[in-house]
């Protein structure tokens, strides 16, 4: 027995930094896909068109919602990824148990969660940057090309948010699969099957997410991802000690 007590949080923080230098390779994935998403955005996220006689003019839209979306999927999958047992078993090398691993865990998603969301929404800078330098003055339509900096934020700040909800979804995913391996067929046929059949009953529960204040917005948006995690803490206390 140690004769010195070692609290959960100092446990859970050298956890953390442990995960942030070992899981750097998947931050990689985030500049690839990020990568990824500007040079789609490359060509317009939105074109709309109008002629008459023969002139024609095709106006064209460059916004960070296409990178958005890949981080939306990049922090999902990492959030079901550091789930596996591949990378709980990184962890036996340190001393720990099943609550400062999730807790060290969550942490991990909080980071990616705010670095991704930062990133993204610098990406729509970075896309008027390149089309400032790219094209000539007179096909570029300056009304709303800047961006004022608290909408910047504001979008920085929605973004980390819905980032947040969707690793914590990713990550029950994880777990669940952990539980039961088919949980691998199960989750993406329900996933589907609502898509299908609850299309309009998940309309309006985007519509209340999104619809309310920002306050009440991101009380929601933070209760329901405590949730999430709260839940999947609780059924990782059920496996074995080193499943």
């Amino acid at each position: 027995m140690s004769l010195q007590e070692v609290s959960l949080r100092s446990i859970t923080f050298k956890q953390y930094v442990y995960k942030l230098k070992g899981y750097s390779n998947l931050l990689y994935g985030l500049i690839i896909t990020q990568i990824m998403g500007i040079i789609f955005s490359m060509g317009g996220v939105r074109s709309s068109g109008f002629g008459f006689d023969e002139l024609t003019i095709m106006v064209k839209g460059y916004t960070a919602d296409l990178v958005i979306v890949f981080s939306f999927f990049w922090i999902a999958i990492i959030g079901s990824t550091i789930a596996n047992k591949s990378y709980k078993n990184m962890e036996f090398s340190l001393v720990a148990n099943r609550l400062s691993s999730n807790l060290s865990n969550v942490c991990f998603l909080l980071t990616c969660s705010i670095f991704a969301g930062i990133t993204a929404s610098l990406s729509g800078v970075l896309l008027r940057v390149i089309g400032y330098f790219t094209f000539e003055r007179t096909q570029t339509f300056f009304e709303g090309f800047f961006i004022a900096p608290i909408n910047l934020f504001f979008g920085m700040f929605v973004t980390i948010l819905c980032l947040i909800l969707l690793s914590a979804i990713g990550y029950l995913g994880g777990i669940l699969v952990e539980l039961n391996k088919s949980f691998i067929i199960i989750i993406p046929v329900l996933v589907i099957g609502f898509l299908r059949v609850y299309a309009e009953y998940l309309v309006g529960i985007y519509k209340y997410f999104s619809e309310s204040p920002l306050p009440l917005f991101t009380l929601k948006i933070l209760i329901l991802a405590i949730i999430l995690f709260g839940i999947s803490v609780l059924l990782s206390s059920r496996m074995e000690v080193r499943k």
